[in-house]
């Protein structure tokens, strides 16, 4: 071997161990920046639903302020049975719900005078719409709302739930007492209570 075609063997050898070191740091940096990253996302997913939750609640709120009761199949609030409300977006799994009379869609209450459909007058009191427009949550599935019969003595009126990014519920929600959200869930407790603090800014 020549010594110039040594000296050529040695740069390509170093240059190869560079380039090995380089990768190297770049699989370390992309392994600590990916989690972060998903971490960060899945964060900001979290905000936004929780946001929409609470702009659901407070519209609701405002909603009962001017009608005298959460939205119901009926234009009265007293037909006595719990009453779940859809979003738009794909239906959670577990959220029980089949779209007909005995269901119902937040646009038919909070967006349209139209609880019991076009056929049937509207809420007395009613003065919206409470909101421009039903988002779905962060993961495309729509925002239940379980709304109790005729109220709890102790003010709370029903529940709001994002399924999470698992689009399952992973509790049925269907009592109002000791309410303890499962798995991935997000639940927002809509009360009568809250509104009597002060009803939500228009």
């Amino acid at each position: 071997m020549t010594p110039g075609s040594e000296a050529t063997t040695n740069r390509f050898s170093f240059r190869t161990v560079e380039r090995a070191i380089v990768a190297a740091i770049v699989v370390m940096l992309a392994g600590l920046v990916v989690p972060g990253v998903r971490t960060w996302r899945f964060d900001l997913e979290n905000r936004r639903a929780r946001a929409d939750l609470s702009s659901l609640r407070d519209a609701i709120l405002r909603f009962m302020t001017d009608v005298g009761t959460p939205p119901a199949r009926g234009r009265s609030g007293t037909d006595g049975e719990l009453l779940r409300l859809l979003g738009p977006g794909l239906i959670p799994e577990g959220a029980y719900f089949c779209p007909d009379r005995h269901q119902g869609f937040f646009g038919d209450h909070l967006v349209a005078n139209r609880p019991a459909g076009d056929d049937v007058p509207g809420y007395a009191g009613w003065r919206g719409p409470y909101l421009d427009a039903i988002p779905a949550d962060p993961w495309g599935f729509a925002y239940v709302a379980v709304i109790y019969p005729l109220g709890r003595e102790d003010g709370r009126d029903g529940l709001l739930v994002s399924a999470g990014r698992n689009g399952v519920m992973d509790a049925n929600y269907a009592s109002v007492r000791n309410v303890v959200p499962a798995g991935d869930d997000l639940v927002e407790i809509v009360s009568h209570a809250q509104g009597e603090r002060g009803a939500p800014p228009r």
